[in-house]
């Protein structure tokens, strides 16, 4: 007879793939003009102390749910914390996540609508993308990440082949000096890669789905964020090095500029952006289609269902009028600033102290019981 349970569960490589796939998602792109105005030359930097900032993060998450290995947050928090302080908590989480979502699904239509479809309205590509990730995410847990992993590589790879183009263009002179008079910038541009790491939070619903007897997720987590980490100072050491300091500061789409840059001559391929766009539109449907079913799932839980389905539903308006009402850049920029803070003050804050207070409380039951 069939494993019906399996379905539901994944391993620690899948997991692995899965906190990756959700990462590289619409950031990705606006990156270089979100870090580099900051940090300037030294953007790479911030990547890498914010990678180890946001690993340490998640791995107090996980060590959160190693307390609890059967429960999610959804019951762990409300008895750890009180009913009502831990509901605040989970709150504040479906609050990071819906405005998250709406940021992206904002700034995604608005890249495809300059680029590709230049007479198309945003909000025609907002409920295009929208029904596309809502039929994902009514899905089980099995083939949502069946989904994630193949998008995943097929569009890294299609990603990787057209970035490594823009070395043609390519002028180390732009990464000079190598030394910084500026060091309050470069810590200031580290708090804003929250947004490239964004997405591992989602170990706090999937910790008791990982069968975690095979394999060592605390390594798994540390290739998936160190994946992206790469990925992003590759980016990033690109950009500068092609369009200088100055000219990703003047650039509201610089990364898809460095590619449009290329010339192949004697090939019939030309506006390689629109080549990269498309490689791009599946990772932006992974982070997407997993947010909302983690939204899904926690909502069912806190209400008793045993569906996600229905909520999933239940948030789909929701999410398409909190998309469609960020209407101008000032909005956009207002959103993805409170975001940041948001995700902050939740993994650099609350959830450390969560923990610690776990911890405390797991001794003194401990020692009451000795």
């Amino acid at each position: 007879m069939a494993n019906l349970e399996a379905k539901s569960k994944m391993s620690v490589a899948q997991f692995g793939v899965l906190i990756a796939a959700v990462m590289v998602g619409t950031q990705i792109l606006a990156l270089p003009g979100k870090l580099v105005p900051q940090a300037e030359q030294f953007a790479w930097v911030t990547v890498i102390l914010g990678g180890g900032a946001f690993f340490t993060a998640a791995w107090i998450m996980m060590k959160l749910g190693e307390l609890y290995p059967d429960q999610d947050y959804t019951l762990y928090l409300p008895q750890l914390l009180g009913k009502w302080p831990g509901l605040a908590v989970i709150a504040i989480f479906l609050g990071l996540l819906l405005i998250v979502t709406w940021v992206n699904l904002n700034q995604f239509s608005r890249g495809l609508a300059f680029f590709m479809f230049d007479r198309t309205p945003s909000d025609v590509i907002i409920m295009g993308m929208l029904g596309v990730v809502v039929y994902c995410a009514l899905q089980d847990l099995g083939t949502i990440i069946r989904v994630a992993e193949f998008t995943f590589f097929v569009s890294t790879i299609m990603m990787g082949m057209i970035w490594i183009l823009g070395l043609f263009n390519f002028q180390p002179e732009n990464l000079m000096p190598f030394w910084t008079d500026k060091p309050l910038n470069i810590l200031k541009a580290t708090l804003d890669t929250w947004d490239v790491y964004s997405g591992y939070e989602i170990i706090l619903l999937l910790f008791p789905l990982i069968n975690r007897k095979k394999g060592n997720l605390t390594l798994a987590l540390a290739l998936a964020i160190g994946f992206v980490m790469i990925i992003s100072v590759i980016i990033i050491v690109l950009t500068v090095g092609v369009l200088s300091v100055e000219g990703v500061k003047n650039e509201s789409y610089p990364t898809l500029v460095v590619v449009r840059s290329v010339e192949l001559p004697g090939t019939f391929i030309e506006r390689l952006e629109n080549y990269l766009l498309i490689a791009w539109i599946p990772t932006v449907f992974n982070t997407l289609a997993v947010f909302v079913y983690v939204i899904g799932q926690t909502m069912s839980r806190l209400m008793g269902f045993a569906d996600h389905r229905p909520w999933v539903l239940a948030i789909t308006p929701v999410i398409f009028v909190g998309a469609t009402l960020l209407d101008g850049m000032e909005l956009v920029k207002l959103a993805d600033k409170t975001a940041s803070w948001l995700g902050l003050v939740f993994s650099l804050g609350i959830m450390p102290l969560v923990y610690i207070f776990a911890k405390q409380r797991e001794r003194s039951v401990a020692s009451s019981g000795g």
